[in-house]
């Protein structure tokens, strides 16, 4: 759970001047003095310029512990206040704390004095929602061609999905302030909050409980239950989620709904409307079209979703923008024979896993793991579990070793497996490290968690340790860290991490699946294939392209000679001078897919929305085919159509796309012999098992034209050909019959 959010304001200076303003806006969570300083810092680092004041927003248990931070006792504060002084000049030259007091806000300059610059927190936390709708993509605008259809029956190249407004709790912090100091004494009276969607339902109660309100929520749905509703006789308010023409709340006047008790979240503008509105569009010169074509598709609105996926897939090309940031430290510590790889006999049920033997001996590692003891580990801890592997048991005897020095030589510290946790008697337990050398999704860390709040009250100080970590996604990750660190307790449990990398799905429906699956179904049915080859021809090479994929389960498929696929020199993902990036033949298939999938699913959680490989409501999204040409090593496209998600494969909707895979497919099934074609096999395995798509007039033009070629002698390739033409046209009799060769 994140504790904040930040953004950047602007508050009047001394004289008529404008000063650059750092608001850090904290939600409901408790504080230690320990904490405060690094949250800060952090907020500072994430700009590139030094903001003239700093703007806390909290509650007063949260002011208690800033004040008890500003203490002239504090010696870390004087090390803190450094970091606003730039070439012996104080750049942060005010620390202010805005008071939540259950209705307002009651500004305290931290470290006393008198306050110098004017705020007003209205306009504050306007920004924030400013910056919010940037950050959540809030605001769609209807493709070319494309309008929405709004509930209303009114047609816009607008639409508003204002519960997308806040992705956490401390963002949703943040529009719960605002709510609650706009329209604080409508909040407070009403006994009822009638909403027109449950997506602003966490805002709105947000809201009510920093208001200390105990109103019933309760939401309308749609223009058509609206009409049934009248104004109760008791005290009430009413929030319409977004509009783009007002409508929703012209129609509460018309049910007779007060006007004064009537405001909308976000709407184009906030004139000539009825009742308030909390952000205007215009007032915070958020461009937006206002034309609507005439004749063009519509995008069907049903309540915060649509009806379909109207507009062609946008294609994402994969560039250096897309590298993790951590990618580095993977290659330099597991690049070179850390990634194990592809369901592997002692890994049945991973695609990849990690190999941290190595890695775990090394200096770096071994004075991070020091640190960490040093800094992170309570000393009351007396019991370490680790995951029931030998690398975990290794990891946890070095904790132990580490710790036990810390410690009087009379204080004995367990070291017991998961598979044990039950002979412990918890009664002499006083703090737990938990261990797992490699995470996925941390469920073995989670169990651990989770029987450990069974055997033990929650003051017991424990951490988890997992310093290498594969995840299946960011958000997956940041899912793990709540779920191990939040407590009934005020202070959070610890967790500890060196290295992270989130690689996207790595489970059993995977590319190697279906791969399988394909092989099974060459195997059984030898019925219903193309006439276009020869019938001894085609089960030859339907067993040629069974014994292909059964041997090569492990791994890519191979050449046409039958070597493996592999990279040349220079690959744009490895940093220069690498042990990776000086020996690119050599590198295991295994990094270089990991290093793709790496990419890959940071493309997808991308912050930009422009580069994210990531699907909206209305529009699908696809990889480039331009990335099968830019990254034209073989092993390479094979890593890029074993990666991606087959819905990132799929060009059938869009016919121009679909074209350039086409031409560039067939000319590596025309150049199959040759260096070009070397991952000839792999596009077709991925025909075959439909994880990649063209439209159905350039699918059978390329497999007939493909086949034809190939007709006259047994292949590997001719056989996954005849499988993709079997999947996609399964009754030959429209097929081109061809003699049989002599």
């Amino acid at each position: 759970m994140e504790r904040l959010y930040q953004w950047m304001s602007k508050v009047g200076g001394a004289g008529a001047s404008v000063d650059d303003a750092l608001v850090i806006c904290y939600n409901d969570c408790g504080l230690s003095v320990s904490e405060i300083f690094p949250d800060i810092e952090k907020a500072l680092k994430a700009h590139l310029t030094l903001p003239d004041c700093v703007y806390i927003m909290g509650s007063t248990a949260q002011l208690q512990v800033f004040a008890e931070g500003w203490k002239d006792d504090q010696t870390r504060l004087a090390d803190f206040l450094s970091r606003g002084v730039k070439n012996d000049r104080v750049c942060v030259h005010e620390y202010v704390f805005l008071e939540w007091n259950g209705e307002s806000f009651t500004p305290h300059v931290l470290g006393g004095g008198v306050l110098a610059s004017s705020c007003n927190p209205e306009t504050l936390l306007l920004d924030g929602l400013k910056s919010l709708l940037a950050k959540n993509h809030v605001i769609h605008t209807a493709p070319s061609a494309h309008s929405f259809k709004h509930p209303s029956g009114t047609l816009n190249n607008v639409f508003i999905q204002t519960r997308e407004l806040a992705s956490d709790e401390a963002e949703v912090g943040v529009v719960g302030y605002a709510l609650a100091l706009e329209y604080a004494s409508q909040l407070k009276k009403a006994c009822t909050v009638f909403i027109d969607t449950m997506g602003i339902y966490p805002f709105v109660k947000n809201a009510l409980g920093r208001l200390g309100a105990n109103a019933q929520v309760m939401s309308f749905h749609s223009y058509e239950k609206l009409k049934t509703i009248f104004p109760p006789a008791e005290d009430y308010f009413c929030v319409v989620s977004a509009s783009t023409s007002g409508g929703m709340a012209k129609q509460m006047g018309v049910q007779g709904f007060r006007e004064d008790c009537v405001a909308t979240l976000i709407d184009r503008t906030a004139d000539d409307r009825y009742g308030k509105v909390l952000i205007p569009l215009d007032s915070i010169d958020h461009m937006l079209p206002v034309k609507t074509d005439d004749g063009c598709t519509l995008i069907e609105i049903i309540g915060e979703n649509f009806s379909a996926k109207s507009k062609p897939p946008k294609s994402i090309l994969i560039s250096l923008k897309h590298a993790p940031k951590l990618l580095p430290k993977f290659h330099k510590y597991f690049g070179m024979g850390g990634i194990q790889g592809f369901n592997q006999a002692s890994q049945p049920k991973k695609l990849l896993f990690l190999s941290p033997a190595k890695v775990v001996e090394h200096a770096d590692f071994l004075a991070w793991l020091s640190d960490e003891i040093d800094w992170s580990v309570s000393l009351a801890t007396n019991l370490i579990v680790y995951a029931n592997d030998a690398g975990s048991h290794v990891l946890a005897e070095k904790a132990k070793d580490l710790l036990q020095s810390k410690l009087s030589a009379h204080k004995s510290i367990q070291c017991v497996p998961y598979s044990d946790l039950d002979g412990v008697d918890f009664a002499t337990v006083t703090g737990v490290l938990a261990v797992t050398i490699v995470a996925r999704d941390g469920g073995i860390l989670r169990q651990i968690s989770r029987d450990l709040r069974a055997y033990m009250t929650q003051d017991v100080p424990r951490r988890f340790l997992a310093p290498f970590a594969i995840p299946q996604s960011a958000r997956a990750w940041t899912q793990l860290k709540s779920f191990l660190m939040k407590n009934p307790t005020p202070r959070d449990y610890g967790f500890s991490n060196w290295l992270h990398l989130p690689v996207g799905e790595l489970g059993r429906e995977n590319a190697w699946s279906r791969m399988t699956a394909l092989c099974s179904r060459a195997q059984i049915d030898h019925d219903g294939f193309s006439e276009i080859v020869d019938k001894r021809v085609r089960n030859k090479s339907l067993d040629h392209a069974t014994e292909l994929l059964e041997k090569h389960k492990h791994g890519f498929l191979p050449k046409f000679d039958g070597s493996a696929l592999a990279l040349s020199d220079g690959f744009l993902f490895f940093s220069p001078g690498s042990a990776v990036a000086n020996d690119c033949p050599n590198v295991p298939q295994s990094t270089v897919y990991l290093t793709i999938a790496a990419v890959l699913q940071y493309a997808r959680e991308h912050g930009e929305h422009e580069l994210r490989l990531q699907p909206t409501g209305y529009e699908s999204v696809v990889l480039s085919p331009e990335c099968f040409l830019r990254f034209n090593d073989n092993i390479l496209q094979a890593c890029f159509l074993r990666a991606c998600l087959p819905s990132e494969l799929d060009y059938s909707a869009s016919p121009e796309l679909s074209k350039l895979m086409k031409e560039l497919i067939a000319k590596i099934f025309q150049r199959w012999e040759k260096i070009y074609g070397d991952a000839a096999l792999e596009f077709a395995a991925a025909l075959a098992t439909g994880a990649l798509k063209l439209t159905l007039d350039d699918t059978k033009a390329l497999l007939d034209e493909a086949m034809k070629e190939r007709r006259l002698g047994a292949s590997p390739l001719l056989g996954l050909l005849l499988l993709a033409n079997k999947l996609y046209f399964p009754s030959p009799t429209a097929a081109i019959r061809v003699p049989s060769p002599n």
